[in-house]
């Protein structure tokens, strides 16, 4: 390797050792001063993306420079991964929104640009344990000092009496996940260590096992029931250990199960922390039906694209579309994702991105057993594997999770004997490489220049921020919503500041860009409704014309629900929008049809049972109540209790009595019994 080869290596391996640290920013917080609306995901997304795309740049001149340096055919996880980014990127057109599918939004960081960064991680470190082996190690010690400062600043806040702390991940379900894999990484390392390296090591594994505990991730333990004692008796069985040895094993492993399993369902797991999580879930259907139900939504959307899916970070489109209310009876949440990878990949890819990801996948089982000959790397790294898979049944990859994984993968590449140097001497392919290079660092930092002006506009005094809304509204940016979002919140936090109709037309603007950018959006609907809802109460209530407002607001209603049919929020809020405005067929027209269609959930009958009582149909709404109630379905909280209350108020004072004092017992405090008298005062 020539001198120059040899510094644009060593650049490379610098790139690759800081890369990991980018799991430890917080913006602001930890190791990063600047505010940014998303301090645990948007910092770590641009400041790897940008590393990343050097270090891939670098990696590209040196192959082009060295061209015996290229995976070889039988390569086949470094292979399967570019056809992986190659069928993806083939399935983008084929989205709901492209552009979305392409970008990602500004609170995740993903889409399929981030996908391929994670990609360019793996295939440069890839390349370069081929050239040089030893270097995985180094790497290694860069993710156990990220290990040791997630762990501590974990150990810190649960000192500090946090439940379940997050340390720099924001998610203590993402904590548990990026344990899960560490723990295996420090075991691979574990062997031909020294002594001194293993006292290193082996306080990583330790603090891996303890963030998992900490943080009470179940799906972490659920990852690990099914990693660990699958390497064991991989280990053991394809050992040349005697056959007693191995049939001790397998009886610890079943035995091990077993006792765990009944310490689970024991009366001593609720003091437990983790076990508890672990108990509630067995004995209460509430801790994952309401999981269990969305993966169902989402299974349900996907029968309806199957082939191709939705577009990447498409699920919300698919949960709207597909929306069972049955999930609100367990836990009031709405899914952005469905919480289980291969869910999401059907969802959003479809079969066809299926079959890429499951080569990808099978590809990762063979090059274990056929690439590696030591026995116990076989088995650490097939554990790791299964735990990436078992955890994803729980969850979806972040950046805590792809660096670790892609890494571990990584170890999979084998130095070979490089013979008779190569090289590529066209000028052209190192202008065009440089020039990508510097169109992803103009991208990548172009939205770092986004995210900071908004921050920059939500913290100017109010009016100075809507001019700067409206010059980052002009930009046909993928973070159109997220502007639009944040507008909406400044002008909450300054809405009594506002005295001209013109401020209000300003920010009508905003939120109209931002609609028609992303008609499928669900935030964008909510804040246009609200702002156009206001506005045109203003203009009633002192006599001006209010029916572009109300023109927009149909339209706004009508597309969504062209869109989501199925979700019965959106039905009843516009049911109570025509009520307001006098249009009693057509909002009782829509009832009829709520009525018909979810009567089996209570949640959605209380809500109806209002509005039908709003309309002056109170037999209607008190049928609807002793209906339900006779059923055994209650009341689940205070909304639903007052809208009860109010209902039985003059229909039933017997019934009244009981459900009042059934409040009582539920909401003892102060607060809540001071909102129950104002709500029981404006019935009357």
């Amino acid at each position: 390797m020539k001198k120059e080869d040899k510094y644009i290596l060593f650049f490379i391996k610098l790139l690759v050792f800081i890369i990991p640290f980018s799991l430890i920013l917080v913006c602001p917080r930890y190791f990063c001063t600047f505010n940014l609306f998303f301090p645990y995901i948007t910092g770590k997304g641009i400041f790897f993306r940008i590393l990343v795309e050097i270090a891939f740049a670098l990696t590209l001149i040196l192959l082009l420079r060295n061209l015996q340096f290229l995976p070889k055919n039988n390569d086949y996880v470094f292979w399967s991964s570019v056809l992986l980014a190659i069928g993806l990127l083939f399935l983008i057109p084929f989205s709901i929104r492209p552009y979305l599918s392409f970008w990602g939004n500004a609170e995740r960081m993903e889409g399929y640009w981030g996908l391929i960064h994670f990609l360019m991680w793996f295939w440069i470190l890839y390349i370069l344990f081929k050239i040089e082996p030893n270097y995985k190690k180094t790497v290694f010690y860069s993710f156990l000092i990220v290990l040791y400062i997630v762990s501590l600043i974990e150990i810190s806040q649960s000192l500090q009496g946090i439940i379940r702390p997050d340390s720099t991940f924001g998610n203590p379900t993402y904590v548990g996940f990026f344990s899960v894999l560490m723990f295996f990484i420090c075991l691979y390392f574990l062997k031909n260590s020294s002594i001194f390296e293993k006292i290193f090591i082996f306080l990583g594994i330790f603090f891996s096992l303890l963030n998992i505990i900490i943080s009470q991730t179940r799906g972490s333990v659920l990852a690990l029931l099914i990693a660990i004692p699958a390497a064991l008796l991989y280990y053991f069985l394809s050992s040349k250990t005697k056959i007693w040895i191995k049939i001790s094993v397998i009886l610890f492993i079943l035995s091990f199960l077993a006792l765990f399993y009944l310490l689970i369902n024991s009366p001593y797991a609720e003091y437990l922390g983790i076990l508890k999580r672990l108990y509630d879930t067995l004995k209460d259907p509430r801790a994952y039906m309401s999981r269990w139900l969305a993966w169902g939504i989402f299974l349900n959307a996907w029968k309806e694209k199957p082939l191709l899916g939705y577009g990447l970070e498409n699920s919300p489109i698919a949960y709207f579309k597909a929306f069972n209310p049955e999930i609100f009876n367990y836990e009031e949440v709405i899914f952005d994702r469905p919480h289980n990878k291969y869910i999401e990949i059907l969802v959003t890819t479809g079969i066809l991105g299926g079959i890429f990801w499951l080569i990808f996948f099978i590809s990762i089982f063979y090059a274990i057993f056929k690439n590696l000959n030591n026995n116990y790397e076989k088995a650490i790294l097939f554990g790791f594997f299964l735990g990436y898979l078992g955890q994803n049944l729980t969850l979806f990859d972040i950046q805590a999770s792809y660096l670790p994984f892609f890494f571990g993968l990584s170890l999979l590449s084998q130095s070979s004997l490089f013979q008779g140097k190569k090289a590529i001497r066209n000028i052209s392919l190192r202008i065009l490489i440089f020039g990508l290079l510097f169109l992803g660092l103009f991208i990548n930092l172009f939205h770092f220049y986004i995210v900071r002006e908004i921050i920059n506009a939500i913290t100017s005094p109010y009016p100075l921020g809507i001019a700067k809304f409206q010059h980052l509204i002009s930009f046909n940016t993928n973070f159109i919503p997220e502007i639009a979002t944040m507008a909406h919140r400044y002008l909450e936090g300054n809405i009594s500041k506002v005295e001209t109709l013109e401020e209000v037309n300003d920010f009508t603007k905003i939120y109209v860009r931002a609609f028609k950018k992303d008609p499928y959006d669900p935030r964008i609907h909510n804040i246009l409704i609200l702002h156009l809802s206001r506005l045109l109460n203003a203009k009633q209530k002192i006599g001006l014309d209010y029916t572009p407002e109300y023109n927009l607001i149909l339209k706004v209603y009508e597309s969504y629900l062209k869109i989501y049919p199925n979700y019965p929020d959106l039905q009843l809020d516009y049911a109570k929008f025509l009520q307001s405005m006098g249009k009693y067929e057509e909002a009782l027209k829509i009832l009829e049809n709520v009525k018909v269609k979810y009567r089996e959930s209570p949640r959605v009958v209380f809500m109806l049972a209002n509005l039908y009582h709003l309309l002056g149909k109170k037999d209607i709404a008190f049928e609807l109540i002793k209906e339900t109630i006779a059923r055994g379905l209650r009341p689940q909280n205070q909304i639903q209790y007052l809208i009860v209350l109010r209902i039985l108020k003059d229909t039933a004072p017997d019934w009244f009595e009981e459900i009042l004092n059934e409040y009582k017992q539920n909401f003892n405090d102060t607060s809540s019994i001071e909102i129950l008298k104002k709500a029981l005062e404006l019935s009357d």
